[in-house]
């Protein structure tokens, strides 16, 4: 199993455990609906929100590029449960060899994040209109200019889907959770645990995450 299925298979578990296996006919087990596609497409206006596109405020400052990684990564998880879905999940893998360009050009990548955040507008509003393939190649294209390749997006995602584990069983969904772990958002922990074990397996990563949890007051 290559990093992309490995990730695939990770989505489809976190999706079960945390919807039930209903998902894939659209709703929750809660009966509430879901939209693929417009996760999509608020995660994408918040990626475009992190560019300094806005001509009458901080016009000096640089994108930022940190938050921008983030919600490339959360805007897979979407895409990969809407190809779940619809069972086209082995599209994926064309990409496997992405190489990574890492330009960092603000221009181009706002603009491929438009074309995306307007692909998923016209696939949520108009179901019959599945550009989930379009948005993938968008996907590919946009991490590359960003200088992460099938391997670095497999890390961030690994991070972000045990945190996402981890939430739903403490607590996300009532409100009950703390996403503020001493002063520090759990999202740089869980990066930070990474980043010290670039090598860790998504158990140990969940079993790191719940020592740290446990530890606060």
């Amino acid at each position: 199993m290559n990093q992309i299925e490995q990730m695939f298979a990770l989505q489809k578990q976190l999706n079960d455990e945390t919807n039930g296996e209903i998902w894939i006919e659209g709703i929750t087990k809660e009966n509430r609906k879901i939209s693929w596609y417009r996760g999509i497409y608020m995660e994408v206006a918040e990626a475009i929100d992190s560019f300094n596109w806005k001509h009458w405020k901080n016009i000096n400052d640089e994108p930022d590029w940190d938050n921008i990684k983030v919600e490339l990564v959360d805007i897979w998880h979407f895409i990969m449960s809407e190809s779940i879905r619809i069972d086209d999940q082995a599209y994926a893998n064309k990409h496997l060899s992405l190489s990574a360009k890492g330009d960092f050009d603000a221009d181009i990548l706002v603009s491929l994040l438009e074309n995306m955040l307007q692909l998923s507008v016209s696939s949520s509003v108009n179901p019959k209109k599945n550009n989930i393939r379009q948005i993938t190649d968008l996907f590919f294209e946009i991490i590359s200019h960003l200088d992460i390749d099938v391997e670095d997006l497999y890390k961030r995602y690994v991070v972000k889907n045990q945190l996402n584990t981890f939430r739903q069983k403490n607590g996300y969904k009532d409100g009950s959770y703390r996403k503020n772990w001493g002063g520090v958002e759990d999202n740089v922990i869980a990066f930070e645990i990474m980043d010290n074990n670039p090598k860790i397996s998504p158990e140990e990563l969940y079993r790191e995450l719940s020592s740290e949890y446990s530890n606060l007051k």
